[in-house]
């Protein structure tokens, strides 16, 4: 073998080479995007989660807000004080400090499987008479008895709160903010939802929303 023939051998080893590390080099990256691509699928699909577990609380306590029994708030006597101005006012939006920190307070129908004990019970015959006592209380014979008890929703640092039944817990995490909007329209009252949504390490961040129709008729806020 001559020693040109030599070098041509060198050359094309040295351009497989390249093209190999090349190769390489493209699957290599291929990998990590779609591993990244993963991850991302990953936290979105569990913000989808957060996003509907929270949704489904809120719009579930929502609609039970103002359910007190079966006769006009006229007609309720209030054996706990206390509990007048909370039926008076049973759905409120707050904001504290810059803004950012938003208090939802509603006062609802006590909801089975809820957890926790209610605040108040409402006992009426459902024909004249209907009475708000606090904590539990059993119905008898004629007596109904609805549970009422408030739930209150806060954002708080990047988390969303449920304190309700002297229970305290956060519903869900990683939250960068949340509105609440009372809005009056011509079909009635609704309450509008805005969730957003973050993951800390990837950077990711979705908004979610949410309207409930208001079942019973409210005060003003």
């Amino acid at each position: 073998m001559t020693p040109r023939q030599r070098g041509f051998g060198l050359l094309e080893a040295l351009l497989a080479l390249a093209l190999g590390l090349i190769l390489l080099a493209a699957a290599g990256q291929a990998l990590v995007s779609a591993q990244q691509a993963w991850r991302v699928q990953g936290a979105l699909s569990r913000m989808q989660d957060d996003a509907s577990l929270a949704f489904q609380r809120l719009a579930q306590d929502i609609r039970m807000t103002g359910m007190f029994g079966c006769l006009a708030p006229e007609a309720i006597e209030f054996i706990d004080p206390s509990a007048a101005q909370a039926f008076a006012q049973p759905l409120q939006i707050s904001h504290a400090g810059d803004g950012r920190e938003v208090t939802l307070s509603l006062v609802t129908a006590d909801v089975r499987g809820a957890g926790g004990n209610p605040d108040w019970t409402l006992l009426t015959d459902c024909l004249t008479w209907a009475e708000v006592h606090p904590a539990r209380q059993a119905g008898s014979g004629t007596t109904l008895a609805f549970p009422v008890r408030r739930q209150t929703y806060r954002f708080q640092g990047d988390g969303l709160m449920l304190s309700g039944g002297g229970m305290n817990a956060v519903l869900i995490d990683n939250v960068r903010a949340f509105r609440v909007t009372r809005v009056v329209g011509n079909d009635g009252e609704r309450v509008d939802l805005q969730l957003t949504l973050g993951d800390p390490v990837l950077g990711v961040e979705r908004n979610y929303a949410l309207s409930v129709a208001l079942r019973n008729r409210l005060p003003s806020s």
